[in-house]
């Protein structure tokens, strides 16, 4: 049985292009200095999001939130509209080969591909995009099912796009077995300059000084902490990462899939030099466990994306407890043997810092600035770069991490030793200390069985010593233990000065990163970062 249509050719050839024509549709203007969300599933097939006018040229970023299995990721191309002039500053080339590479993908002779490979992906117009321009999106033929879901973001100031990545790290404070510190990235433009005291009247800080207020420049900086199991970036393999680790959308919802961690905010002031810092007390992780952790932060009308950088928690027999938070001993951010707390709070901080080691503190402090005084502060100088207020912030650092001592744990999962290996030595509350003429402090305040009996603890940094040296007038005669003689017995020595010998003789140097007590891994290797 055969049928005929008796209908115009026109006709016709309507209804056919009707029905194999590709499916796409036309999303709304996206906006100048806004981000927008948009999703693509596998039935639309191609999306075109008009790009608007701008009188300057455009950079426009793209974020993917997400991979559907077993599935390749959508194509983006961005063009500019027609007229628009046509220059050869772009941050990205035409590639036929990625076109090429999704059979079916159609690609105009004006369309520029955008790499999304990472998660995200930046193309800079033309110097001129006064007639605007359009981001398509198509979805490779063979897709039978999904939904992607993807960011747009458009900014005029093309040197820093609405979706921006760093290149530095969040800073790992500790982490015990079910809880972590760390810290965002320095708040731009809130470094304290160091003023010295003047003359006659040479006052210092006082040994246990008031919390700062943050500044009104911090009420614009709003970080929010990523932190996910490491082993959700891993293949199955176990051996390459997730692709999309540039994206901060799809680490956010990874994260948010992880049930568990609690993260309590706070704005702190560790450094008067670096600033400001978002600091965060993650609750709720799971022993001996990696996790990888990002900064994201807001940045006008976009976000900017920390760099990785990881940590693991102790094992579960893991018994020191956070500390953190400390007016008069701002560097302080570590687990120390101090008595497990039971409920809320459940880290040490000014509220309920031991009151026998604070009262040492301040004494020593107090003790200390009054001998330092004895020199003509002020009137006289002893160097053409120190002075007795930098003396006294050296003291006071080299304090804290002497008399707040940080607990350490050997990572026995560990297939390779870490080289060089941690400055750790075993300690044990209320008995005869093996590496000293006389107890610690918190042997002596937690000898009644309180505290923690028995940890291993992480040395404080030999140039924590050194630097009190380098820094305070010679009337102090402040004197240092020797590498290779004594030093190794209360000093983590060699991991952090500039490689090469010095005077004091013995030991060798260089073995750490110069100048760092850590790296963005995790790894520590003594006490205090400097």
């Amino acid at each position: 049985m055969q049928i005929s249509l008796n209908l115009p050719n026109p006709l016709l050839l309507l209804i056919l292009g009707l029905l194999y024509a590709p499916r796409s549709s036309v999303a709304q203007t996206l906006q100048l200095d806004k981000i927008a969300s948009f999703s693509i599933t596998s039935t639309q097939r191609s999306l075109n999001i008009a790009l608007p006018q701008s009188s300057q040229p455009v950079l426009l970023s793209v974020e993917l939130c997400n991979l559907v299995d077993g599935q390749q990721t959508p194509k983006f191309f961005a063009s500019t509209g027609t007229g628009a002039s046509t220059s050869s500053s772009r941050s990205t080339t035409r590639s036929s080969a990625s076109a090429s590479s999704t059979p079916g993908v159609v690609v105009g002779d004006g369309d520029e591909p955008v790499d999304v490979d990472t998660g995200l992906g930046v193309w800079t117009s033309p110097q001129t995009f006064i007639n605007g321009g359009t981001l398509k999106v198509q979805i490779d033929p063979s897709a039978r099912s999904g939904t992607w879901r993807f960011n747009v973001g458009l900014s005029i100031n093309v040197q820093t796009p609405l979706h921006a990545f760093s290149s530095s790290h969040p800073l790992y404070g500790d982490a015990a077995s079910t809880s972590a510190l760390v810290f965002s990235e320095p708040i731009s433009d809130t470094a304290i300059p160091f003023k010295e005291p003047d003359y006659p009247r040479y006052d210092l800080p006082s040994p246990n000084p008031p919390a700062p207020s943050p500044p009104d420049s911090t009420r614009s900086s709003n970080s929010t902490l990523i932190v996910i199991p490491t082993s959700s970036l891993l293949s199955a393999d176990g051996r390459s990462t997730s692709t999309l680790t540039s994206s901060s959308c799809f680490l956010q919802s990874l994260a948010a899939g992880n049930t568990g961690p609690t993260i309590t905010p706070s704005l702190v002031l560790r450094s008067q030099e670096e600033g400001w810092r978002t600091q965060f007390l993650v609750d709720g992780l799971q022993p001996s466990t990696n996790y990888t952790f990002y900064t994201l932060t807001a940045q006008g009308s976009g976000t900017r994306l920390s760099a990785p950088a990881y940590f693991k928690t102790k094992s579960a027999a893991f018994t020191c407890t956070l500390v953190h938070s400390l007016p008069f001993c701002p560097g302080v951010s570590w687990a120390a043997p101090f008595p497990p707390l039971a409920g809320d709070p459940t880290t040490y901080d000014s509220t309920n810092f031991p009151t026998a080691i604070q009262d040492m503190l301040t004494q020593s402090l107090g003790n200390f600035t009054a001998s330092l005084k004895t020199f003509p502060c002020g009137r006289e100088i002893y160097s053409i770069i120190q002075s007795c207020a930098s003396c006294e912030r050296a003291y006071r650092n080299w304090l804290c991490s002497v008399l707040v001592p940080r607990c350490g744990e050997i990572d026995q999962s560990r297939s390779l030793a870490l080289e060089p290996p941690a400055a750790l030595v075993s300690r044990s509350v209320g008995s005869a200390n093996t590496t000293s003429a006389s107890p610690r402090l918190d042997q002596t305040v937690f000898s009644s069985g309180d505290g923690v009996t028995d940890y291993m603890e992480l040395l404080p940094c030999l140039e924590t010593c050194h630097a009190v040296d380098r820094a305070c007038p010679p009337n102090v005669q402040w004197t240092c233990p020797r590498k290779g003689l004594n030093a190794e017995k209360s000093y983590g020595v060699g991991f952090v000065d500039i490689p090469g010998d010095d005077v004091s003789g013995g030991g060798v140097e260089g073995k750490g990163n110069p100048g760092k007590t850590q790296d963005a891994y995790g790894n520590v290797w003594c006490n205090a970062i400097i």
